[in-house]
């Protein structure tokens, strides 16, 4: 029963309770895919002896695609100035999140629409060779050598991408900050855009980006109804007024969910635009984040651990792939206890 409530575009990103009542509202929507200098791409199409008949990034539209393009670059990563094609893949143990979250996504993603449900309590991991494709091409076309990664953080990567290092890197439009921030950046921010991240998977040529939210606010219903009012008039207020809404998009980098926000009251930065012009392109399809439905942040870990060992070569992706569907039965068998 508030106007924020009211105002939200897409009243499905709510969190609802079992009796339907509104308990949470999204404060933003974000999203990620693989973020590409333009420029370091241009120079690369230009090329006399690029091995690719490639001609823009317009072209990549699938994996296989995109394997041909990367793996010709990074044979040419002398001549384009880089020292990898993607950024260090940070599989530090608290820095795995790219890849046992955001990039796992994809695969449960796939599985979920296969079998038209949100959440399953035993996952096949029916994507996981498409998810090795991926991962596969990151780890081996790197800035770094694939057993030196248990080492590398986020800031490490994109510290490179910022430094024109490298020429991918997989993150979300909050990567913006990082990029601009970065001292001794040298990537101008028109040459800061997304792709979608490919994996192999049918009919991926209509994929956007993944797009979604984990970022939400709620009112505590034990508080006074004097604070509670306070506080949804504070909440309204930063979504209404010009100076709440001025916050919201140039000091928070916000994407608003809201219909208070005018077309050119939306955020300017490079990748938030990209994910704007994602959710407004009707012949892409968005992936939505799924990984909320993930049964447990152990199972992540393990996730992250085995795809560590995978890159130092101590473990085989079949082991990986076990992992994976062992550990999701267990942890999502705990939470039904």
């Amino acid at each position: 029963d508030t106007d924020v409530y009211d105002w939200l575009v897409d009243k499905d990103l709510a969190i609802t309770g079992a009796d339907d009542s509104v308990a949470a509202i999204p404060i933003t929507v974000e999203g990620y895919g693989i973020i590409y200098n333009a420029a370091i791409m241009e120079d690369y199409f230009a090329l006399d002896n690029k091995a690719t008949d490639f001609d823009s990034v317009d072209d990549i539209n699938n994996f296989d695609a995109l394997k041909e393009v990367v793996e010709d670059m990074t044979a040419l990563k002398d001549d384009l100035g880089i020292q990898g094609v993607f950024s260090s893949t940070s599989l530090a143990s608290t820095d795995q999140w790219r890849w046992q979250t955001h990039l796992a996504n994809l695969p449960v993603y796939y599985e979920y629409r296969d079998a038209d449900v949100d959440t399953m309590s035993e996952l096949t991991f029916k994507y996981g060779k498409q998810y090795q494709n991926i991962f596969d091409l990151y780890i081996n076309n790197s800035t770094n050598a694939p057993g030196l990664l248990g080492a590398k953080t986020t800031t490490d990567s994109m510290t490179e991408f910022a430094l024109g290092q490298s020429a991918m890197v997989q993150n979300g439009n909050w990567g913006w900050g990082q990029i601009s921030g970065t001292e001794g950046n040298v990537v101008n921010e028109e040459d800061v855009h997304f792709m979608p991240i490919y994996t192999g998977v049918e009919g991926e040529e209509n994929q956007g980006l993944a797009i979604g939210t984990e970022n939400f606010m709620a009112v505590n219903s034990q508080a006074s109804e004097e604070d509670i009012q306070a506080s949804l008039d504070f909440i309204e207020w930063m979504y209404s007024s010009e100076t709440g809404k001025d916050y919201v998009i140039n000091q928070f980098g916000f994407i608003p969910t809201f219909n208070t926000f005018g077309e050119d009251e939306f955020p300017t930065d490079p990748l938030a635009q990209d994910v704007l012009g994602s959710m407004n392109d009707e012949s892409k399809y968005s992936v939505p984040w799924t990984f909320t439905t993930f049964p447990s942040e152990a199972f992540k870990n393990d996730f992250g651990n085995a795809l560590l060992m995978y890159a130092q070569d101590q473990a085989t992706w079949d082991e990986v792939e076990t992992t994976v569907v062992d550990a999701w039965a267990r942890e999502a068998a705990l939470t039904q206890q």
